[in-house]
């Protein structure tokens, strides 16, 4: 449909509706009218209480001056919004008319206390000096509605060119009958809106933007006023409301009935414009009937009900009423889902019915859906059965789109109603957390920029193909449980300060699990485990998390959940643990940790949960998407023809912890997809080569303890992708015969996750697209931006279904967040030293600037080193770092492989806890241990974050030499005598500091041993 992809944005660009305020309001009178309008010095407590009645923001505040010539002074000295100038000042023409001239522009209306004190008056006001005049009968419903009345005649235009607000015409001459007609009809206009868009805005925030682009009332006094206005915004009418006598001409003619003349001028500009015509006399009522209008006596004691069911039923405001040709009612639809759902089932009169009488259009223009309401209003529908059912089809799918685009871009409040509709949605009030505000601003962001489609929707590629300028970006319908619901769970079950002092995580996952979640909490969960219906994940989102400067990557609970159990009950128990789990590791011994090293107090951390269905397929008990990864805007280690800022993405086969947590990926840059350094030397990567991969189990059941929730991520051999169909579009074979790689699994030999159908032969435009996101992430962020991923290849190398149709490839969008340790590049800190004077030497690091405060030394032993033995290593590093830490000395710690992985072989898998007092750390390996870089796990970005100097030295980098650009002097470090040892370690303590110079723009450091360097001298 044509627009709709700009409804978001619409409903965004409604914030700039109205911006001509009346805030400020000078009253122009003597003391003793002043006294009488006031009601003893009430007048601004009556206007805010009448403001606060209808929901307005920001009542006026009334300043009165005695006399003309103290308001034109007063006019010089401050801003005022609306000048009112009572009819007891001698000349209000003159008076007026110098405001224009001193203040062009600035609105100017008279007030009479007395009925015909305004009528002497009224036939002799100067229409450029004065812009209205209206009886004041001690109803304060007037005063807003003349502040309203000045609003929309200075906003009208601007608000039509901006938002499209539509216009309702009132032509009425007698100021008594208008000032009392306006301030009900504002009333209840301003009653309607509320409840319309209360019912069907996202937020409150969308609700008050709605708000403004509510009708506009003008006011005209003549038949040539209104046909002037009705002219002038014919595009716009949403009603005429007019007296059967008006002047005309500059005279009064009761014989000549001029208001049925203006309503049959009307009908030939707008032909189903809806008219209500008002007169005091019941004898123009059959007149007004035949012009196809409706009919209110002036006198009538139900005016405010007639008027009520004019801007419900007439105007569309209250509920869509399905009516049979004879005007019986046979449903009735409060809101937009409503509708949706009642025009599935309503007979085909019916729809005939409306359509041929607008009233679909008519309704949808009350709910501010322009685009929508004129497109419903130019199609037209067919007389014959077929032509009913496709109008049926068109409306069911308009009211689709224009529901969800209704809440595409926005943090909606959790509605269960609404929930088809709702792409990200908040339970509570509170802060979302710093990984949830990523999701969300990408949300807003890409629906701004039109790239994101809303997930769920079924859409189907027949022929198989993917769009040639990239793929369809989506998000995971994601419902965020906010901060306060975290601080109500701690406060309901006592466990504020139990959890700030205990150090044992094992009785934390108990207390926390035994606690009680709010009940009405409960049910929403309990709703979802049947709405989303598949694996559900559970991410932290914590106040600190995902921050510039503190990611706190992986350092809180994910959980993957099967939800697949038939009760569903069980269900929600196992989310509801899912939720209390995440809330405990909140104060785990590793966040305590990291917290600490930042400066913060665990006091200062909130948590709020994040739950998205998992991305992915079912194949068989396993569940997982294609492969999932990271994607850096900020390349930390290229290798030519790559730069930094060419980014570099790390992906793997199945889920993503493969990559966040240090385990085998693949690596490349998305500028230049065709070069994958790992694959330039094919035996050696099939040594490093993806070998298993990570899915869920769908059959596994954690038992009444729930805690182990997280066993429910399983690792799986690469033979078990090849029999799920999904290693074929990522993997390939090393021919051993030919010692090359194959990119057909029909080959015999070892498999390879290597990618070459995606990056080589471009089956899919992944590289494209991923270039494209990061650039959407770093221009919206500011800076450099990481971006966790998940790719479902749908029905790629499989074949049609039934009906001929694919379901094409997606990629999802998981997590975004600021990439951390970028902004030290932009200086460099470096001094030439000999080789003999560095203890180490690396032409690939991160970090900058110098320390000179290291005295103390943590490496694994040469000797006694196997990587059977890291996860007794780490324990080991552990121990010592927490001597290091009690006495609060920093240290340099060296070790083989990736520091942090979860894969053992690869590297130490050293938790936070761990390290937490590492200043500087080292890979370096023997030769033969060719492990690539850590980049683009939670560790990493933890690390860079921290500003810990990162080493990493190429295999067996051993020898110093004055030309080498990378090296570690083993001898000298393993001839200084211990202070400490371990089985795997040694604690080495110098009487003088080593001199740590990182160069951040080049990537490269020293490590000079003690004395080299003079204090001071870098």
């Amino acid at each position: 449909m044509p627009g709709r992809r700009q409804q978001t944005l619409r409903a965004l660009r409604f914030r700039d509706l109205m911006p001509y305020r009346v805030l400020e309001v000078l009253l122009v009178s003597s003391p003793y009218d002043a006294f009488n309008l006031e009601q003893d010095g009430q007048l601004t407590e009556q206007v805010f209480l009448e403001y606060s009645v209808l929901s307005l923001p920001s009542a006026p505040r009334f300043t009165q001056a005695p006399s003309a010539a103290a308001a034109l002074e007063m006019l010089e000295q401050r801003r005022f919004d609306l000048v009112v100038a009572m009819t007891g000042l001698r000349d209000v023409n003159a008076f007026g008319l110098e405001v224009k001239r001193r203040h062009p522009g600035r609105p100017v209306v008279v007030l009479a206390l007395d009925r015909k004190e305004l009528h002497d008056l009224r036939g002799g006001l100067d229409p450029g000096a004065i812009d209205g005049a209206f009886l004041w009968r001690g109803d304060p419903k007037i005063l807003p509605a003349l502040m309203m009345y000045v609003e929309d005649r200075q906003n009208i235009d601007a608000d039509i060119a901006e938002g499209q607000v539509r216009v309702i015409v009132v032509v009425e001459d007698s100021p008594d009958d208008y000032s009392s007609f306006l301030g009900i009809l504002y009333r209840e206009l301003l009653h309607q809106s509320r409840s319309l868009h209360s019912e069907g805005g996202a937020n409150e925030i969308l609700r008050q933007m709605y708000m403004k682009s509510r009708p506009k009332i003008l006011l005209a006094t003549s038949f040539d006023e209104g046909l002037a206005l009705l002219e002038r915004y014919r595009r716009y009418l949403l009603a005429l409301i007019c007296d059967v006598d008006l002047p005309r001409g500059g005279s009064l003619d009761p014989t000549a009935a001029s208001g049925l003349q203006l309503v049959g001028r009307a009908r030939q500009l707008v032909p189903d414009l809806p008219i209500l015509v008002q007169s005091a006399e019941v004898k123009h009522a059959h007149q007004v009937q035949n012009q196809r209008a409706q009919f209110f006596h002036k006198g009538s004691p139900s005016l405010l009900a007639r008027l009520r069911g004019f801007l419900n039923e007439t105007l569309g405001f209250g509920a869509f009423v399905f009516r049979n040709p004879e005007g019986q009612e046979l449903d009735r639809a409060k809101d937009l889902r409503e509708l949706k759902q009642k025009l599935a089932t309503v007979p085909d009169e019916s729809i005939r019915y409306h359509a041929e009488h607008d009233h679909f259009s008519i309704w949808l223009m009350a709910r501010s859906e322009f685009d929508l309401a004129e497109e419903i209003r130019r199609h037209s529908i067919f007389l014959d059965p077929g032509g009913v059912d496709a109008t049926r089809q068109y409306l069911l799918r308009s009211l689709r789109e224009v529901h969800r685009e209704n809440h595409r871009g926005v943090v909606s409040e959790f509605s269960r109603a609404d929930f088809e509709a709702e792409a990200f949605a908040r339970i509570g009030s509170g802060s979302l957390g710093g990984k949830a505000r990523g999701v969300a601003f990408l949300n807003m962001r890409l629906a701004n920029l039109g790239e994101a489609k809303l997930d769920g929707v079924d859409e189907v590629d027949v022929e198989g193909r993917v769009e040639p300028d990239g793929l369809p970006i989506l998000l995971p319908k994601t419902v965020v449980i906010a901060v306060d619901g975290f601080d109500a769970f701690l406060d309901r079950n006592g466990l504020r300060e139990f959890a700030y002092a205990c150090t044992d995580d094992g009785e934390l996952e108990r207390r926390f699990l035994a606690g009680e979640l709010p009940e009405p909490l409960v049910d929403d969960l309990g709703f979802l485990v049947r709405e989303l219906d598949g694996p559900l994940a559970v991410r932290s989102s914590s106040l600190l998390e995902d921050s510039v400067h503190q990611p706190l990557a992986g350092v809180y609970s994910t959980f993957m959940l099967p939800n697949a159990a038939a009760d569903d009950a069980i269900r929600t128990r196992e989310l509801a643990a899912a939720v209390k789990l995440v809330y405990a590791s909140t104060f785990f011994a590793d966040a305590k940790a990291y917290l600490r090293s930042t400066g913060h107090r665990v006091e200062e951390e909130k948590m709020a949960v994040m739950i998205q269905p998992v991305v992915g397929r079912r194949h068989g008990r396993r569940f997982y998407p294609t492969f999932s990864g990271v994607a850096q805007s900020f390349n930390f280690y290229p290798l030519e023809p790559q730069r930094p800022k060419d980014g570099v993405v790390h992906l793997a086969l199945g889920l993503g912890r493969q990559v966040v947590e240090g385990a085998s990926a693949l690596s490349f840059s998305p500028r230049h997809p065709e070069v994958v350094p790992q694959l330039s030397n094919p035996k050696s990567f099939l040594d490093q080569s993806q070998r298993c991969f990570y899915a869920l189990d769908l059959d596994h059941c954690c038992g009444e303890s729930y805690a182990d929730l997280a066993a429910a991520v399983k690792r799986y051999e690469l033979a078990a992708a090849e029999e799920d169909g999904t290693l074929g579009a990522v993997g390939s074979v090393y021919v051993v015969e030919e010692r090359a790689v194959r990119d057909d699994l029909r080959h015999r030999g070892p498999r390879l996750v290597t990618f070459n159908n995606i990056l080589k032969h471009r089956s899919i435009p992944l590289a494209s697209t991923l270039d494209r996101l990061l650039d959407i992430g770093r221009e919206g962020l500011g800076g450099p931006v990481e971006i966790e991923l998940a790719v479902e290849m749908g029905d790629w190398g499989r074949p049609r279904n039934r009906h001929g149709e694919r379901r094409g490839p997606r990629l999802y969008v998981l997590q975004m967040r600021p990439l951390a340790g970028t902004d030290a590049l932009s200086r460099r800190a470096a001094v030439e030293i000999p080789a003999e004077g560095c203890l180490c030497r690396a032409g690939s690091s991160l970090g900058n600037g110098v320390d000179e405060t290291i005295l103390d030394l943590v490496f694994v032993r040469r000797d006694r080193w196997d990587p059977a033995r890291h996860a007794v290593i780490a324990a080991e590093v552990g121990e010592l770092n927490g001597a290091l830490s009690e006495e609060e000395r920093p240290y340099l710690l060296i070790g083989p492989g990736r520091w942090g992985s979860a894969d053992e072989w690869l590297g130490i898998p050293v938790r936070w806890s761990q390290i937490s007092g590492v200043r500087v750390i080292v890979e370096a390996s023997p030769a033969g241990y060719d492990i690539e870089p850590s980049q683009g796990t939670h560790f990493f970005q933890n690390i860079t974050s921290l500003g810990i100097g990162y080493l990493s030295l190429p295999a067996g980098a051993e020898e110093p030499g004055d030309q080498a650009e990378s090296f570690l002097d083993w001898a000298w470090l393993e001839s200084l005598p211990a202070h400490r040892e371990t089985d795997h370690l040694r604690w080495v303590r110098l009487e003088r500091p080593l001199t740590v110079m990182l160069d951040g723009r080049r990537g490269r450091a020293v490590v000079a041993k003690p004395g080299v360097l003079k204090a001071g001298a870098v």
